[in-house]
């Protein structure tokens, strides 16, 4: 559950900043992208108004601007923050409300560089004595804090916090020395505070906790730990809070040393939340926003939902105009806590992996060590260790969960969506994207997954070809492939399932359509995404490579990988097909390919031109060394070997 500070692994779903009338409309009229920006000093003027409601309208006004990168940097220029932190401790809670909106607004639309300039400009200081203020005020009364009017403006200072965070190692820092782990689990009190509270409280902590001696130990205290492990057991608890309340756990013990009782409550947790057949949901709304529309699609496959007391009921059947918000909000819970729950899943069994990759990098420089030795992969894949928790998944339903729950939305369901009033296409729009992104979290726990799981928990070879020609259709729809980051997922599982499918069958094998959809891809300028679409092509190829007679198909197959080796800039798809190629060519069958397609010759002419690749390489670049190195070493002696048996 690490993080990297300079990119965002994983950014919670928040609700959106409350309080301000009609920001969003205001920001479509406003249309600013680097016009008018002689507007900003004007309203800039009304925030040093000693008129309260001046203030208040200056605040409203700014946050239509705040979608420019060039209006938010010329906010930040003029010291806006400075300006506007000091209203957040003022009485009026209309004035506070929207101060607080502001600043969240900036910290989300800004980025890495406008966070940093925001912490700059002291925003922390007004922000943690806003919490510890409030908290203090609630914690000391008997009033009903679930109905005080601050509350908003307390989430909207939450979330900025932990926008700050997700930007900002100082952030972190800062957050610590001003107790803010403390104020966020002082709030986690289902009974005492809404429901929009705790889960704020929970994401926020849940930031501060990923790589955080402090605030582990913190945490790791006996009442702070018996906090987090009852709202975990509390129904009650808003489902989303929950998984992320699960987050925070491994981020506090790790994989390996959480207790019985928390493995107990956590894995059937994230399970459960899967079971929410999230795609019937999303088709019920979008197909029933329309009231000419009667009868929405439905999908295979559907499980009951679990019900949950604060907003994880089953959508209404017959929207009308006050229902499609709550549905919708209902809908984006979910969504986002079946993708962090895929995520923690996805890390699971990762960590359950690393020894045997360590194992496999120690080993580099033996495995293939002769040119005519068989470098494929064993057949039969290790099971997973016993009492593992990867194990613990496996025999709870994760594999029904990946089989039976990848419903990729297609174009008739975009269509539906385009064609959508516009008061109600902007939000439906919204839980489109929620949905793919939640989908791409799954393809990539379905390839951590098949890297572990013996072939016939999947239901053996004819479930993953279904599998496989249900992410090649995928691969069809426009609106996806337009996705780099759920392409690039689709393409990691197929790679995974062709993989396996190789070593499990002699007759895998696509139709020419299949393949130039591939090839499409090889060729698309998103690296990550050309690698796994060039691998599932030599997955094809080394499969074939097993009968008897020569297939044609290797013949194609080997062609697309010498043309990607003579014309392709980019180092990793480069050494990737060097690879590729020598698995595909390996048996010696399809040497008379080789002659008719000039592969050694090829190979010959590249070495030295991959020494000087290699030589002029970014030094960030260390994810593929390994199949770098492979190539190295192998390459030359794939040479040798096929020069003297030709």
């Amino acid at each position: 559950m690490g993080k990297d500070r300079s990119q965002k692994r994983h950014k919670l779903v928040k609700e959106e900043p409350t309080g301000l009338p009609s920001v969003k409309e205001m920001e479509r009229e406003c249309e600013i992208n680097g016009a008018d920006m002689a507007g900003i000093d004007t309203v800039m003027e009304k925030l040093s108004s000693t008129c309260l409601d001046d203030k208040e309208y200056g605040c409203a006004a700014l946050s239509a601007y705040i979608s420019s990168k060039d209006a938010l940097n010329k906010l930040l220029d003029r010291n806006a923050v400075r300006l506007v932190t000091p209203l957040l401790q003022e009485k009026k809670v209309s004035l506070q409300l929207a101060a607080s909106s502001l600043l969240r607004g900036m910290s989300e639309e800004g980025g890495f560089e406008a966070c940093e300039r925001m912490i700059r400009q002291d925003v922390f200081t007004g922000l943690t004595a806003v919490l510890r203020e409030r908290v203090g005020i609630w914690q000391s009364s008997q009033m009903d804090v679930k109905s005080d009017g601050y509350l908003h403006s307390f989430v909207n200072c939450i979330y900025t916090v932990q926008n700050l965070c997700e930007c900002s190692a100082l952030a972190v820092r800062l957050s610590i020395e001003d107790s803010v782990p403390q104020v966020l689990l002082s709030v986690l009190n289902v009974e005492k505070y809404s429901a929009t509270v705790l889960l704020a409280a929970a994401q926020c902590l849940y930031t501060l906790s990923e790589e955080n001696q402090t605030v582990s130990e913190f945490l790791q205290q006996t009442s702070n730990s018996q906090t987090l492990t009852s709202l975990l057991r509390n129904d009650k608890v808003l489902l989303y809070t929950r998984v992320i309340i699960a987050g925070v756990q491994f981020n506090t013990y790790g994989f390996d040393v959480l207790s019985k009782e928390s493995e107990d409550i956590i894995l059937p947790l994230l399970l459960s939340a899967l079971n929410i057949d999230t795609y019937d949901n999303l088709c019920d709304i979008v197909f029933n926003s329309d009231p000419s529309v009667s009868s929405p699609p439905t999908s295979t496959g559907a499980c009951e939902m679990e019900q949950d007391d604060i907003g994880e009921e089953k959508h209404s059947t017959n929207l009308t105009e006050g229902s499609l918000r709550k549905d919708l909000e209902v809908l984006d819970n979910q969504l986002s806590a079946q993708k962090l729950s895929f995520e923690i899943i996805t890390n699971l069994l990762a960590a359950d992996d690393t020894e045997d990759w360590a194992d496999i990098d120690a080993d580099d420089d033996t495995s293939c060590g002769t040119a005519d030795s068989d470098c494929m992969e064993d057949e039969d894949m290790e099971p997973l260790p016993d009492n593992s928790i990867a194990t613990t998944l496996v025999d709870e339903g994760l594999i029904y969960t990946l089989r039976h729950r990848l419903h990729f939305t297609d174009s008739a369901l975009y269509g539906k969506v385009a064609n959508t009033d516009k008061l109600h296409r902007s939000a439906l729009q919204s839980s489109l994207q929620r949905y793919d992104s939640m989908l791409a979290s799954a393809l990539l726990c379905l390839n951590n997954t098949l890297s572990q799981v013996k072939l016939d928990k999947f239901g053996g070879v004819q479930s993953l070809q279904s599998m496989l020609k249900l992410l090649l259709a995928a691969l069809s729809t426009p609106q996806i492939v337009s996705q780099e980051m759920l392409v690039e997922s689709i393409t990691s599982a197929m790679r995974s399932l062709m993989e396996q499918l190789s070593a499990n069958s002699e007759n895998l094998s696509f139709d020419e359509e299949e393949l130039n959809t591939l090839q499409k891809l090889i060729m698309a300028p998103h690296t990550a995404t050309a690698v796994n679409a060039l691998r599932c092509v030599t997955a094809v190829g080394v499969s074939l490579s097993k009968q008897s007679a020569p297939n044609p198909i290797v013949k194609a197959i080997g062609s697309l990988l010498l043309e990607v080796i003579t014309t392709s800039k980019q180092l990793w798809l480069v050494t990737e097909s060097l690879d590729s190629i020598m698995d595909v060519f390996a048996e010696d069958i399809n040497n008379i390919y080789i002659k008719e397609l000039g592969v050694i010759s090829t190979l010959q002419e590249i070495l030295p031109q991959l020494k000087t690749m290699v030589s002029q390489k970014d030094r960030t670049e260390t994810h593929f060394l390994p199949v770098l190195a492979t190539v190295k070493s192998n390459l030359p002696r794939f040479i040798k070997y096929k020069l003297k048996v030709l």
